[in-house]
C-alpha cells in the first residue's frame, strides 16, 4: 500500500474513532470537546489529499479517488454529529441561563432582614 492509501486509511480510522467518540459519550462529556480537537490536529496533520493525489500512480487513482469520497462522507457524517450536539449544548445553556435568571428574579424579590412568615 502506498504512503497516500495509508494516509487516507489513518484519517478514517481518526473519523471513525470521532464518530465513535460521539455516539457513546453523554452530551455533557467534557471530554468530547477534547477529543474532536484531537481528532482535527490529527486530520490537519496529514498532507493534503492533492499532494496525497498525486503521488499515487495514474493505475491507482480511481481506488484513491473511492476511498477519498467514503472519507469524505465520514467528514460531513462526523460534522454533522458534531454541529448537533452543539446544538443541543446551545439549547441547555440558553435553559440555564433562563433559569438562572428566573431564579435571580425571585431571589430578590424579598425584602433583605425581613422575615417571611409561610405558615399559614
Amino acid at each position: 500500500m502506498s504512503d497516500s492509501f495509508e494516509a487516507l486509511a489513518r484519517m478514517r480510522t481518526v473519523l471513525r474513532d470521532g464518530l465513535a467518540l460521539l455516539d457513546g459519550a453523554e452530551h455533557d462529556d467534557p471530554q468530547v470537546a477534547a477529543s474532536l480537537a484531537r481528532i482535527a490536529a490529527a486530520i490537519q496533520g496529514e498532507d493534503d489529499p492533492v499532494a496525497l493525489r498525486a503521488r499515487v500512480p495514474e493505475a491507482d487513482q480511481e481506488r484513491f479517488d473511492d476511498e477519498l469520497e467514503e472519507l469524505i462522507r465520514l467528514n460531513a457524517i462526523l460534522t454533522a454529529a458534531a454541529s448537533s450536539d452543539r446544538d443541543q449544548m446551545v439549547v441547555r445553556l440558553k435553559a440555564v441561563r433562563e433559569s438562572r435568571r428566573d431564579l435571580s428574579y425571585y431571589g430578590g424579590a424579598g425584602n433583605e432582614g425581613a422575615r417571611c412568615d409561610v405558615s399559614g
